[in-house]
């Protein structure tokens, strides 16, 4: 239990540290003076956190969709539980000072610029950094934003993110101390009310943090290091991609195009992506057709937006649509357009 937080003043909260008691804690919380909830979310209008950057997201997944977060703001942090979806996302924070981001169970696991993030690995970002993640499951994750970390010490330099190995003990204490706080915050307002709760809250999160840096170690250089090539050149894949929106994309004139070969690109997305090449191309021509058709007017059919994006097999693709979104491009379309329909 965090420094100024007792069993007594939380007794909603079970203390057997059963994995139950971690998946339901968004479901528990409610909204109240300090904490805002988001359950009203879909794929297509999925939107980051609020004041932790710009993100896009590629659905990996979309089916039985479930996502939703909550946010406390305190003076000079700001805590976000966040229950994400299987997805590519590719994450641009900003902060000006560090956030601080970690799965909420040992079972969860991410992929975060071609490294494996499995607890208690802790996601550490200063200033300004790009991320690319991939998330096969859906996860419970939290992110600490912090306005100022001056004197702390923690590793790292201005402008990067890296991941840091800490203890487990370290790291589950921290999940306590979050899990603590914004139950605090959400079933028992008034006590914030109350002089320097506030500060004693912040300042018990700090020093969870602090724990945790204490006992924490970089992912190794060298192998980030190997990455980083890999990482530059998935990115610059995807501006090819993005440029060459409507156009047959064929992998030997890609990586032509990126000055590499095949192999070494198919290397480079799996790494960054975790997926081959092949299906990480799919997977994003396939959401430039949701996107497209969730748009419904300006829509003249399933087949043209289809073939547009490279599909010419109808049957085969209007499977690979209904495995990833659990519904039929002409149902998408359907949808879109009845909604476009309806007055304002």
């Amino acid at each position: 239990m965090s420094k100024g937080l007792v069993p007594e003043d939380l007794p909603w909260i079970a203390t057997d540290g059963s994995d139950d008691r971690r998946v339901s804690l968004l479901d528990e919380l409610v909204e109240s003076e300090f904490v805002k909830i988001n359950r009203s979310l879909d794929v297509d209008r999925f939107r980051s956190i609020e004041g932790l950057g710009d993100a896009k997201s590629i659905p990996i997944d979309a089916k039985d969709f479930d996502a939703a977060f909550a946010t406390l703001k305190l003076k000079s942090c700001s805590v976000h539980l966040q229950r994400t979806f299987p997805r590519i996302l590719q994450m641009q924070y900003s902060t000006t000072g560090a956030i601080v981001g970690f799965t909420m169970d040992d079972a969860a696991s991410l992929i975060i610029d071609g490294v494996e993030a499995r607890a208690p690995a802790l996601l550490l970002v200063k200033g300004t950094a790009t991320c690319e993640i991939v998330e096969q499951r859906a996860n419970l994750v939290a992110l600490l934003n912090f306005a100022s970390i001056d004197d702390r010490d923690w590793p790292g330099d201005a402008d990067s993110a890296q991941l840091i190995a800490t203890l487990p003990d370290r790291c589950e204490a921290l999940r306590v101390t979050v899990r603590d706080v914004l139950t605090l915050a959400s079933h028992s307002p008034d006590s914030f009310a109350q002089p320097n709760v506030i500060e004693h809250v912040e300042e018990s999160i700090l020093q969870a943090v602090d724990l945790a840096m204490a006992a924490a170690s970089p992912t190794p250089e060298a192998k980030r290091l190997s990455l980083s090539h890999y990482l530059a050149l998935v990115r610059k894949l995807d501006e090819f991609v993005a440029d060459s929106a409507g156009k047959t994309l064929y992998s030997a004139d890609v990586a032509r195009q990126l000055g590499v070969s095949v192999r070494t690109l198919h290397n480079a997305v799996v790494a960054i992506r975790g997926m081959s090449m092949h299906r990480y191309l799919r997977l994003r021509r396939l959401w430039n057709v949701r996107q497209q058709l969730v748009r419904g007017a300006s829509v003249q059919s399933v087949k043209a937006v289809a073939l547009v994006n490279g599909f010419w097999h109808m049957g085969e693709f209007t499977a690979l649509y209904r495995e990833l979104f659990g519904e039929t491009p002409q149902q998408t379309l359907s949808a879109a357009r009845k909604q476009s329909s309806e007055p304002s």
